[in-house]
């Protein structure tokens, strides 16, 4: 079940993606490369151009990621889109950009053909794809015209199977691809050719190596089209940044983060953070848990507006440029964003007890982590075993599992992000035997676009002893796995695992549903973006981006409970565990 090197790809792969918190030439287009830029400014952009552009973005990607030049790194495809946009621009027609477009192809000639490693990744396709790209446009003559396609139509039946130094490289150990040779270009508001290849790269490889491209919220084209817009209106630095967020935001992946060195994303509104955290409860800000030296919030505090802006336009806007699965989950992705505040002070509307206050709240420059009340060890007079996954090291498991032995239950608290990989080891102890628990469709390398499956993700006792692990004694308590609207990517993993125990539930609320790993890529300005490069399903084959995992008991927290100093779904776990 090569189950050793599943372990080294899944703890990889499955980590969250971390918040690096700490286009004869006319009048309008101006030229000159330089190494930090384009040189090129449009200053007014035609229907004409508009479309030429779009074209151009979806010719480039196509091309850039199936050339065989840059396999070996001989093709620098930025320095190409700057070199064909002035005389794209300068085009009077849709025929004559088709012509530029191709003259400019011509200047990449190649030789249609397939290596022997190229071959094998096309015969691992034949027996396990599952989706490939959507390359019709490609023949589309009325689009491209007839040599453009005759140029695309060559380059789609050219296959390399090593790309070590490509834009998009893989590792022989993780089958995840590696964005790592894109070129860093410096931002100025009025390199707009730089602007468009910051909104190519990003376009096209999420179309290309994200698994999830078709069952984005806005139609990846539509994306495209509208970025163009967005782009070249960009004024200003925080403007280009809205603009690679409202581009990155039509993908609905959760994974997606748009992090440059000053996070103006995250401080949309201000530098300062109220010193609480919240939950969303009935589609309601509602405050969980306070700083100790917070004494104007109180836990359960509906807030309504922070300094005279409602928290639902608070909501509609920061919607706009980050990623939501769906607009009711927005509790986790907009967390750090949502209570910003411009100063030291700020003035928060709440709703206490049916009654609205204005209150005056000191705030902080750093944002407020809470620190779990539940530790790792036992409950109830020792009946009942709590695991953090947030504070665990290597090693505890297995010393928390020893103190466990003989308890009548056992509680995962996955509301918590793991520190450590966890479906595999606690799988050897919950579930009495190998089960397959997740089913994963990972790019192929010579074939961009396209995924295959792989479904040897098992759980289970002797899982871990295959590969020369010592016996784990089997638990034989209750289970109870808490999961709620802040149960993201490698949190759903471990619940898919550790659900496969016949003694198990899952109690709380649907998860996030940005579930696999997180892939980098850097775009210009010094700024890193993120996205879901692995498909996540089922063992029956459901999807679980932008859906989530449903539990098996629904709880949820109410604002009565939060006030009151309860963790309703802690409480809840208990009770099953007492009550079996």
């Amino acid at each position: 079940m090569k189950q050793k090197l599943w372990i080294v790809l899944c703890a990889a792969a499955l980590l969250v993606c971390a918040l690096c918190l700490y286009l004869g030439r006319d009048p309008d287009v101006a030229t000159g490369a330089t190494e930090t830029g384009s040189g090129i400014e449009l200053k007014t952009v035609s229907d004409l151009q508009r479309d030429s552009l779009y074209k151009l973005g979806k010719v480039w990607g196509f091309v850039k990621y199936r050339h065989p030049d840059p396999a070996t790194g001989t093709v620098d495809w930025d320095s190409a889109l700057f070199d064909v946009l002035p005389d794209l621009m300068a085009a009077s027609s849709p025929a004559q950009a088709n012509d530029v477009l191709a003259d400019w192809l011509a200047g990449y000639p190649f030789t249609v053909g397939s290596d022997a490693t190229a071959e094998s990744w096309r015969r691992l396709q034949d027996q396990y794809g599952d989706s490939a790209p959507d390359t019709g446009w490609i023949s589309d003559r009325s689009f491209l015209g007839e040599a453009v396609c005759q140029y695309l139509e060559r380059l789609d039946q050219t296959y390399v199977g090593e790309r070590p130094k490509g834009y998009a490289a893989f590792s022989a150990d993780i089958p995840g691809v590696d964005f790592s040779h894109e070129r860093d270009w410096q931002f100025r508001a009025d390199d707009d050719g730089v602007k468009l290849l910051a909104l190519y790269r990003f376009w096209n490889a999420f179309a290309y190596y994200a698994p999830n491209v078709d069952i984005t919220p806005v139609d990846w084209d539509q994306a495209l089209q509208e970025g163009i817009d967005e782009m070249l209106a960009a004024e200003s630095r925080t403007d280009y940044l809205k603009a690679l967020g409202s581009l990155s935001s039509k993908t609905g992946d959760a994974h997606v983060a748009m992090v440059d060195d000053t996070l103006s994303l995250y401080r949309f509104y201000g530098s300062y953070f109220l010193r609480c955290s919240f939950l969303v409860i009935d589609g309601q800000v509602v405050v969980q848990y306070c700083d100790e030296k917070e004494t104007s919030l109180h836990p359960g505090d509906v807030i309504l507006a922070i300094d005279g802006t409602p928290m639902t336009d608070r909501i509609a806007e920061l919607s706009r440029y980050f990623a939501l699965p769906e607009p009711d989950k927005f509790g986790k992705v907009l967390a750090i964003p949502l209570l910003n505040t411009k100063g030291p002070t700020a003035r928060v509307t709440v709703l206490r007890d049916g009654e609205q206050l204005d209150l005056s709240v000191y705030t902080t420059n750093q944002l407020f982590v809470p620190e779990n009340p539940w530790k790792n060890g036992t409950l109830e007079n020792g009946q009942i075993g709590y695991i953090d996954p947030a504070a665990l090291r290597e090693g505890d498991v297995e010393k928390l599992m020893e103190n466990f032995a003989g308890t009548r239950g056992l509680i995962v608290d996955l509301r918590q992000y793991p520190s450590v990989f966890l479906p595999y080891l606690l799988g050897e102890y919950l579930v009495p035997e190998p089960t397959q628990f997740a089913t994963l469709t990972l790019p192929n390398p010579a074939l961009p676009g396209s995924y295959f499956r792989q479904e040897s993700f098992y759980t289970g006792a002797g899982t871990l002893q295959a590969t020369g692990e010592t016996a784990y004694p089997p638990y034989t308590g209750k289970v109870v796995l808490l999961m709620n609207e802040n149960s993201i990517s490698q949190s759903e993993f471990t619940v898919m695992a550790l659900r496969q125990s016949p003694r198990a539930v899952v109690v709380g609320s649907p998860s996030v549903g940005a579930d696999g790993n997180a892939v980098y890529l850097k775009l210009p300005g010094n700024v890193q973006s993120s996205f879901t490069g692995m498909g996540v399903y089922t063992p029956e084959g459901e999807a679980t981006q932008r859906v989530g995992l449903q539990p098996d008991i629904v709880c949820l927290p109410t604002v009565e409970g939060l006030r009151d100093g309860q963790d309703e779904l802690m409480n809840k776990a208990i009770e099953i565990i007492l009550d079996s």
